[in-house]
């Protein structure tokens, strides 16, 4: 099982590093490709988590009755397991979580408390405006440690730049990871729908599908 989720991830990642290869402003992009809905991107990311937790417990309790060469192996790919797991986990917290927004809701039925992050929607957009008002920032920061003159305050500039740089890619990274977005790339996102669009071009929707039907008959096998 979790053979072929990484398999999957791992087919969604060499799909759209091609893609991101080449390069888009050399060529219209009159085309306008389905990525992702909002709801089948936080399912996606809710799953990958879920299976790997399930994996790790697994595969933590065959140790027991495991020979040493087979405590080896199990212990290496329960390593991995836990470094993706926590990878997974963090790139949610990003997303989900960012504007430390603390709005709760009261279920008087079950009587559980549930912290509102906001609609799928809601928490793209604000992703995106925190990876853009960042790249800003950075932007901004550059230049004023190139004009300052004095060495303190020049240090402190170069301390911000460094942890918005930080925050910056991370906020890239989890933001590739859950809708598969690349600041390097165009998109267009349907409010309506739900559904981020990849801005793209004849060529690239046909390298896509020749990729995606090699990738489907190599998870088959």
């Amino acid at each position: 099982m979790l053979k072929k989720l990484l398999l999957t991830s791992l087919i969604c990642g060499l799909c759209f590093t091609s893609l991101m290869a080449q390069d888009a402003d050399e060529k219209k992009e009159d085309k306008l490709l389905p990525l992702i809905t909002m709801e089948q991107a936080f399912a996606k990311a809710l799953q990958t988590r879920n299976v790997l937790a399930q994996y790790i417990n697994k595969e933590n309790a065959k140790l027991e009755n495991a020979t040493t060469s087979e405590k080896e192996e199990i212990t290496k790919n329960v390593t991995a397991a836990r470094q993706r797991l926590a990878e997974i986990n963090t790139y949610m917290d990003v997303i989900y979580g960012l504007g430390g927004r603390r709005a709760y809701e009261y279920n008087r039925v079950t009587s559980e408390i549930y912290l509102r992050v906001g609609t799928v929607s809601e928490v793209f957009t604000r992703a995106i405006a925190t990876r853009d008002a960042l790249a800003k920032q950075i932007t901004e920061l550059k230049k004023a440690i190139e004009d300052e003159t004095d060495a303190d305050k020049k240090k402190n500039l170069e301390a911000a730049q460094t942890n918005a740089v930080n925050r910056y890619a991370l906020v890239v990274n989890a933001l590739y990871n859950i809708f598969q977005v690349h600041p390097a790339r165009h998109y267009h996102f349907d409010a309506a729908t739900r559904t981020l669009f990849l801005k793209t071009n004849d060529e690239e929707v046909k390298k896509l599908q020749e990729q995606l039907k090699e990738a489907k008959e190599k998870a088959e096998k």
